[in-house]
């Protein structure tokens, strides 16, 4: 712990990835659990049974990969925060919250059709994305935090990414309310192109 001259606390932020890492890491694996076959089913029913278990593993690589993206932005994130702070703890607490719901939601995706999971999914996902914002946004702004010769361009990603996933998650939600779940799980592949936005935003000079 070190303290500032303004009498903050600091602490070094390795303690903060590892618990982190562990979090993110149980979230992923539970995620397993939900794929089980029902009871009693014999090798003639089996094949049929694994067709229709097509879906829930689906689902499954959608949250496998979107619990990896997550993870990564955060490691990505952290390779820059030196120290941690109170508020960037509590903000990464939250965002660790946010990611334990996966699973649980990843179920309601896997069991139910309707339009509710998708909005439940998607505002858990938009929630995180901001939170990640947050995290980086406060990080970025203090020297103490973040190493004060990182290049203006990668503050500007750290923050401009997480903030376009969220929006293409928000954008979803609406689609979910109008026309349905499919229509908005759909729509999430706009994160495909959203990732390049940043960069071409710098290529381009239109980032002020």
């Amino acid at each position: 712990m070190q303290i500032s001259s303004s009498g903050r606390k600091t602490f070094n932020s390795d303690r903060v990835i590892t618990f982190s890492d562990g979090v993110i890491a149980v979230a992923i694996t539970l995620l397993v659990l939900d794929l089980k076959l029902p009871e009693g089913v014999t090798d003639a029913q089996l094949p049929g049974v694994l067709s229709n278990s097509l879906h829930s593993f689906g689902v499954y690589v959608l949250s496998f990969v979107v619990i990896g993206l997550l993870w990564m932005g955060h490691h990505e994130q952290f390779s820059h925060i030196r120290r941690v702070d109170i508020l960037l703890i509590w903000l990464n607490l939250l965002y660790l919250m946010t990611i334990g719901l996966i699973p649980f939601l990843t179920s309601l995706l896997s069991d139910h059709a309707s339009a509710l999971p998708t909005i439940l999914y998607a505002g858990v996902l938009v929630t995180a994305s901001f939170l990640s914002a947050a995290i980086w946004w406060h990080a970025k702004r203090d020297p103490e935090l973040i190493a004060p010769d990182l290049p203006e361009s990668v503050r500007r990603e750290g923050l401009l990414a997480p903030l376009l996933t969220g929006c293409v998650f928000a954008l979803s939600i609406g689609i979910a309310a109008i026309w349905g779940a499919t229509p908005a799980q759909w729509s999430w592949m706009l994160l495909i192109p959203m990732g390049y936005v940043p960069s071409l935003l710098d290529k381009w000079g239109l980032h002020n």
